[in-house]
Formats: structure tokens, C-alpha cells, sequence
């Protein structure tokens, strides 16, 4: 038998017979003939063989090595049909979208919430007894003055965020500026822009000298509260001075801008008064209440608090108290003087909360006072916080 007819090349061989050494069968095996006297061994170690040809020997590897080249190439085809492009991932809608996000982080939700629900309640309570003065001219107007509120808010925590960096990085790591998610660079144009604009929105809408002030000392008080030297937020004292005056002046602001707005005298009435001095304490609990889940890193950077200072548990049962008492004194007013205040929505209303608040004291000692659930409590009292405006509403 010649040896050009040992190991004969197919065009129509299976490919599988092709890349198996070890099939027995001499009419289709490729790769080697098992000679009748002599049997060649199956390991690629022995090609050539000498009862195998050489030349269909290069020609096997040669077809074998372009079907694995066509195979990869396959792969490599289906993996870049299936994989997503990588600028699709990193599109200029996307980085917008996280950037609006992070920006949302960084004004701290419960702030905005909570000036809004100041503004909304205090109009909103002026609106229900002069429905004949509602215009489109006047929402527009009452729009613009909450943008201005809310310019104070986001300068206030965007400040306090920047100069408490150090110190978020361990009390806050998730803020935004904290995780990096925003520059600092960035933050300081951002506030700056903030606080002028808003400025100017109120100069514009001629809201009345004491608007204006309210506004200037909102910007002020978020510059002492946080910035270096003055920096109060360091002594409890000036702290909770700053804060109570914050929320008288911040109640007094809106509702004179909110008669002012509708072309009607400045008038102190019963249910103003209530929350004028429902909110002293309310606000007085919050300024108090923010440090329980703080006391890690304000102690380190040596910042002394009341939480620091006598401990979570403590802090917390006093702040409790205090809100629990208001609404007791809430709820006596109602039944005293009813001639002055919706009484049924006096007492259900305030009698619903008081519940609430006991049983996420409660739910908060349970924890043992862990700092995550410090957090969450503190955002609670602001829901008792955006709830009370809407009870003013109505009372």
C-alpha cells in the first residue's frame, strides 16, 4: 500500500473527526492510519510518522488551526452582539440623571421637606380663610417665595456639608460629599449660586422688609452655625440658641409673607400663636435630637453635644418628652378654649401623634441606640415636624 494513500485529506470530513486522534476507524480518521503490521501509537507526540505522509500532515494542522481561528472569531462576534456597547453605559443622560441624584442627597430631603410644609401650611392656612383672594397671579407669587425658602435650605446644609466633612466621613458616609459623589469644589459654586439667587428672588417679589430680613438671617445663620470662627454648632448653647430663634423667625417670615401676599394685615391669631409656640419646642427637640446617632465621630473631632455628653438613651427620652408634653398641652388647649381652635381636630390629631411618637421610642430603645437607628428617629420627628403644619391647617 502507498503511503500517499494513508493519511488522504476530505473537504467533507465531520469536524469533530478532525480534532479526534483516537478514532479507530482508518477510512475516516485524518489524522492517522493504523498500519496492519506495525500500530503507531495515538499521541500527537509521534506525528510525522513515517507511515504517516508529511505534507497531508501540515495540511491536517493547517485546516485545523483556520476552523479554530473561524470558531474564536464566531465567539468573538456573538460576545460583541450580546455585550452592550460601553458608551451606552456612561451616556450624558446618565451621568445627568446620577449627578440630579447626588445633588438630591446633598440637601438633605427632610430640610426641603420641612420648609415646604412650613410655607404650604402657614399659606395654605391664610388661603382657606380668603378663598375669594386665590389668583393666578398670587400662586405664581407664593411659588417664588417657596423658592426662595428653599434656596435658604440648601445653602444652610451645603455649607454645614462642606465644614463637616471630616467628620461625615464617619458619622454620614453616605452623603454625598463624604463618598465623593460631589466635589467640594463643586458644592461651594453650588451654594454660592444658591443664596444670590434666592436673594434676588426676594428682592424681586417686594415680599416686605421683614421677608427680606428673614431671609438674610437664614443665610447668616447657616454661615455661624457651621463656618470657622464662629462655628456654634460646636457649643450646645449657641447651637440651641441659633436653632430656636431659626424657627421663630423662620414661622414669623412666612406668615407675614403669606398676608402680605394677599393684601391683608399683619394679625397675631390664636391658632398662629399655638404654633408658634408648639414649633419652639418641636424645633428645640430637633436641634437637641439630631446628635443621638453622632456621638462616634463628634466626639473624636471633639465637638461637645448634649449626646456626647449624657448619651443617646438620655437625650432621647428628654427630647421625647418634651414633644409628648407639647402635645398634652395641645390637647388641653382644644378642651379649653374652644372657642378658639377646632376642638375635634385638636384632640383626635394631636392624641394620634402623641401615640406615634411613644411607640418609635420605643421601637428606637429596642435597638439599643444604634446609630443607624438614631437616624431613622430623627427623621421620624420630622414627619411629627411636617405633620403639625397640616393639623394647623385645619384647627
Amino acid at each position: 500500500m502507498g503511503l500517499s494513500s494513508v493519511c488522504t485529506f476530505s473537504f467533507q470530513t465531520n469536524y469533530h473527526t478532525l480534532l479526534n486522534p483516537h478514532n479507530n476507524n482508518p477510512k475516516t480518521s485524518l489524522l492517522c492510519y493504523r498500519h496492519p503490521k506495525t500500530p503507531i501509537k495515538y499521541s500527537y507526540n509521534n506525528f510525522p510518522s513515517k507511515h504517516c505522509s508529511t505534507k497531508s500532515f501540515h495540511l491536517q494542522n493547517k485546516c485545523s488551526e483556520s476552523l479554530s481561528i473561524a470558531k474564536n472569531s464566531i465567539r468573538a462576534a456573538t460576545t460583541n452582539q450580546t455585550e452592550p456597547p460601553e458608551s451606552d453605559n456612561h451616556s450624558v443622560a446618565t451621568k445627568i440623571l446620577n449627578f440630579g441624584k447626588a445633588c438630591w442627597k446633598l440637601q438633605r430631603p427632610y430640610t426641603i421637606i420641612a420648609f415646604t410644609s412650613c410655607a404650604c401650611g402657614l399659606f395654605g392656612k391664610e388661603l382657606l380663610h380668603n378663598t375669594n383672594l386665590i389668583s393666578w397671579s398670587l400662586m405664581f407669587k407664593a411659588f417664588f417665595f417657596l423658592v426662595a425658602v428653599l434656596c435658604i435650605a440648601s445653602f444652610t446644609t451645603t455649607i454645614n456639608q462642606i465644614y463637616d466633612l471630616h467628620i461625615d466621613r464617619i458619622n454620614k458616609p453616605d452623603l454625598p460629599l463624604a463618598s465623593g459623589e460631589i466635589s467640594v469644589n463643586t458644592a461651594w459654586i453650588m451654594s454660592i449660586i444658591v443664596a444670590l439667587f434666592g436673594l434676588i428672588i426676594t428682592i424681586k417679589m417686594k415680599g416686605g422688609p421683614l421677608y427680606i430680613f428673614g431671609y438674610c438671617f437664614g443665610i447668616f445663620g447657616g454661615i455661624v452655625y457651621s463656618v470657622p470662627p464662629f462655628r456654634w454648632k460646636q457649643n450646645p448653647s449657641t447651637a440651641f440658641l441659633l436653632n430656636f430663634l431659626a424657627h421663630i423667625i423662620t414661622n414669623f417670615t412666612f406668615y407675614y409673607a403669606s398676608r402680605a401676599a394677599l393684601g391683608l394685615p399683619f394679625e397675631l391669631r390664636p391658632s398662629f400663636t399655638f404654633l408658634l409656640a408648639f414649633m419652639k419646642s418641636m424645633g428645640s427637640a430637633l436641634a437637641l435630637i439630631k446628635d443621638a446617632s453622632d456621638v462616634e465621630g463628634d466626639t473624636k473631632f471633639g465637638i461637645s453635644t448634649l449626646a456626647s455628653k449624657y448619651g443617646s438613651r438620655n437625650l432621647t427620652l428628654f427630647c421625647s418628652g418634651i414633644v409628648l408634653l407639647s402635645y398634652v398641652a395641645a390637647i388641653l388647649a382644644g378642651i379649653i378654649w374652644p372657642q378658639a381652635f377646632n376642638s375635634n381636630v385638636m384632640l383626635l390629631s394631636h392624641a394620634i401623634l402623641a401615640f406615634w411618637l411613644i411607640l418609635q421610642t420605643r421601637d428606637f430603645a429596642l435597638t439599643n441606640y444604634d446609630p443607624e437607628a438614631g437616624r431613622r428617629f430623627y427623621e421620624f420627628m420630622w414627619k411629627l415636624y411636617y405633620a403639625e403644619y397640616l393639623v394647623y391647617v385645619f384647627i
